[in-house]
């Protein structure tokens, strides 16, 4: 738990629901307090300093740093709960992130190495890719705007951000000094490369322990920012040369946030291909050399399942929820509309897209994927998954292609339903059987933990909260959908959502329900069915801003939730479909004969996957990828290639 000081008089004691517990800390705009709800929840408020009460613009400044945060919030930032004034003074609710900032740790701690230092530059580059993504440009970024969460590094404070498409003036100059950029200090516009230069400054100081450009005048330091080249002789390599690259006095001379995030992931000299598709390694490698087929990088430590082996000393990585799609062959009406973009079925003729993580591994040949899910675990990229035939789960590193840990025994009827979802830190399997009982493992423990008895036989299941604590919801064939609090291990909640069985469930952060599949359609706002008469809904997938993809038989379609309004559709194949997260785009994935992705805005094919082998199961998450084609399984990373 971070340090806390008592509150004073005249900071409030209560804003929007939330009881004040004391501050966190403060900041150019407002002082951030810790807040929690009659729940239990906690969450971060932010409230502006009275000195700016009477400055209309620093209020709305400040009030439009909520709306900003939310266009990337869950992109390894921290998401925003609300916003408004609270008699008079206005506040902004976040998500708490109980950690440190860079700049705390390093000070305390001293400078990152390894891969502590890998995962940083990976986890903080792909913020930097979904901000700019989402049109915005951060012109703040710096250690202490990047916290040291139990599930990896966070990006904060958007108090000065700005759409891409807004100049900054000479005028309005912002920043902070050390870690500015030359065109801040000069100036001018600030742009996605002014982001980029101050992320490299960021790492350098992880790296090395003291801020590049010195800590001495102002005067003296952008004088350096501006004139001299940093040392960065501590710095390993290639981590020396992509911030070198960064740190170029000239904006255009260096890479975009989607370039450095394609040069730490191995693309600019890949080491080899196979089918068409680079091979890289994900989740922190950066250094290290690497023959033959990706591995962890050099200093990173890999924790054996049993904990045996040492830990670094931080107990931070990077870590996300894994979310099962569908797997094998459903029965389902093809919907064929006019216009509407094909997708798995020639998934071959689609061009290579996303980075190959490593070989083949998993089952045997010819083995049936009943589950699979893919996320991170302690920073790197891990996939479970159970075979139809047996009642074991087991946990892979989809670079290295080898097995990570094992449950022998997940209960007395196979797996059918299968999640990944951060627990306190760790990355927890959730699980349906046959018999309809909710079970849990903690990868890396001896045996699973506690198990509920909710559905009558066969489940669904997705990712959910529960007064912002992480939450399984389910969805029974008798058309209940049930909450279970993953923190408290109680069942919290409990609806009739159907008139039949939920045949699938996704959590909708937006609206902060479940929305549920049957098979007559997807139930709406308004009760009625989103694209009934299509068949079977077979999966759903929520986008957070208002939208859903609903996949029935082969096809995808995206709804207005609200209106209920059809947006676009995708032939997506046999496989099912997923929806996910990278660079900053959104994309919907479609397996079948090979795998399609494409952007779920724009309705435009990025690539393929797979070519001219059939998908019998895939699942996404993460900006991560997995398919089971012949039994055997194989992951990619989704961000763009450089």
């Amino acid at each position: 738990m971070v340090e806390l000081r008592p509150l004073r008089s005249g900071e409030p004691r209560e804003v929007a629901g939330y009881r004040l517990l004391g501050r966190l800390g403060d900041g150019g705009q407002g002082s951030v307090f810790l807040g929690r709800d009659a729940g239990g929840g906690h969450a971060a408020v932010k409230v502006l300093h009275p000195r700016l009460l009477g400055d209309e613009r620093a209020t709305r400044r400040f009030l439009r740093e909520s709306t900003t945060a939310a266009k990337v919030a869950g992109a390894r930032t921290a998401r925003i709960y609300g916003s408004g004034l609270a008699e008079g003074r206005p506040y902004i609710v976040s998500e708490f992130i109980d950690g440190p900032s860079l700049h705390d740790l390093v000070l305390d701690g001293g400078p990152l190495t390894g891969g502590e230092l890998d995962r940083l530059a990976a986890g903080t580059i792909t913020a930097l890719t979904a901000i700019h993504g989402a049109g915005i440009v951060h012109r703040d970024f710096k250690p202490s705007n990047v916290l040291m969460g139990q599930d990896g590094p966070r990006v904060i404070d958007f108090g000065i951000a700005k759409d891409l498409d807004v100049s900054t003036t000479a005028s309005s100059v912002v920043g902070t000094p050390g870690y500015m950029s030359p065109e801040q200090i000069a100036g001018e516009s600030a742009t996605a490369a002014s982001d980029v230069f101050s992320w490299a400054a960021t790492i350098g100081f992880a790296a090395t322990g003291e801020p590049l450009f010195g800590r001495d005048s102002i005067p003296a330091v952008m004088n350096r920012i501006l004139h001299a080249e940093p040392d960065l002789r501590e710095v390993p390599e290639p981590l020396r040369a992509v911030l070198a690259a960064c740190l170029a006095k000239e904006p255009r001379a260096r890479p975009s946030a989607d370039d450095v995030l394609a040069r730490l992931l191995g693309r600019t000299a890949p080491r080899g291909h196979v089918r068409g598709h680079v091979r890289a390694d994900v989740g922190g490698r950066v250094g290290g050399h690497v023959r033959g087929r990706a591995r962890p990088g050099a200093g990173e430590v890999r924790e054996a399942p049993s904990g045996g082996r040492p830990v670094t000393r931080r107990r931070w990585a990077a870590a996300g929820v894994g979310v099962l799609v569908v797997v094998g062959v459903v029965a389902g009406a093809l919907w064929r509309n006019a216009g509407l973009p094909s997708g798995g079925g020639d998934g071959g003729q689609a061009g290579a897209f996303g980075v190959e993580l490593g070989p083949e591994f998993g089952p045997e040949p010819g083995a049936q994927v009943a589950a699979m899910a893919i996320g991170h675990h302690k920073g790197a990229p891990v996939v479970v998954y159970a075979e139809r035939a047996g009642n074991s789960i087991e946990v892979w590193d989809p670079r290295a292609g080898e097995p990570l840990d094992r449950l022998a025994n997940a209960g007395p009827t196979p797996v059918r339903s299968l999640l990944l979802v951060p627990v306190g830190g760790r990355q927890t399997a959730v699980w349906t059987g046959t018999d309809g009982a909710v079970r849990r493992w903690r990868i890396g423990d001896a045996r699973p933990g506690a198990w509920h008895s909710v559905c009558p036989s066969e489940a669904r299941l997705a990712p959910g909260q529960w007064r912002k604590q992480p939450a399984v919801v389910i969805g029974c064939r008798d058309g209940r959908v049930v909450t279970l609090d993953l923190a408290s291990n109680r069942v919290v909640a409990s609806t009739r959502a159907a008139a039949g069985p939920v045949t699938a469930l996704a959590w909708d952060e937006a609206t902060g329900k479940a929305l549920v599949g049957t098979g007559r359609g997807l139930v709406g706002a308004a009760g009625g069915l989103l694209g009934e008469g299509k068949g079977e809904v077979r999966s759903v997938a929520a986008f957070g801003d208002g939208h859903a993809a609903v996949t029935t038989g082969r096809s995808t379609a995206v709804y207005d939730l609200a209106s209920g309004a059809f947006v676009r559709g995708f032939t997506t194949g046999a496989a099912g479909a997923g929806v996910t997260a990278a660079g900053g785009r959104r994309m919907i994935a479609g397996g079948g004969d090979g795998v399609t992705v494409w952007n779920a805005d724009r309705g435009e094919r990025l690539g393929g996957l797979a070519p001219g082998r059939k998908v019998t199961a895939l699942a996404v998450g993460d900006g991560l990828l997995v398919a089971a084609t012949g039994g055997r399984l194989q992951a990619w990373s989704l961000s763009p290639a450089s």
